[in-house]
């Protein structure tokens, strides 16, 4: 039991540590990113109107993201951890039933990103597995 106490203790401790020291780096990532950014390709496919409803878009501010499925508003926190990682956190969506065939796989890839890179006024996102996701300027 006080061996879990203490994990947990210094987890927390970690935690607020790392969220300190990565507030000062935030500046430049978050501007670069301070955007809407509409969906343009989906792990590797150019996205159809018969994937989504409408394009599915992500519009995000310093410390926070909100958008579109396609059918379905999503939302939630962002945390930049600077060096081109990012991280979609707290991920809220409505759950109107839509024809959206790809709806499922994009939140689920918002969900797993760890990293984005901007070139040529596009946003690559990336998971541990490589490119997810492409998005134009929106």
């Amino acid at each position: 039991m006080l061996l879990i106490t203490m994990v947990l203790v210094c987890s927390c401790k970690s935690t607020k540590e790392t969220q300190t020291t990565t507030s000062s780096s935030e500046g430049l990532v978050e501007k670069k990113l301070q955007q809407t950014w509409i969906l343009e390709n989906l792990n590797g496919k150019v996205i159809t109107d018969k994937d989504f409803s409408s394009s599915p878009k992500i519009v995000i501010t310093p410390s926070a993201f909100s958008g579109s499925t396609g059918c379905n508003a999503v939302k939630g926190n962002l945390v930049s951890k600077g060096d081109g990682k990012i991280q979609f956190s707290n991920f809220t969506t409505e759950t109107k039933k839509c024809d959206a065939k790809k709806e499922g796989e994009f939140t689920q890839l918002l969900k797993t990103t760890s990293g984005y890179s901007i070139k040529d006024n596009k946003l690559f996102l990336s998971n541990q597995f490589g490119l997810t996701m492409s998005f134009k300027k929106g």
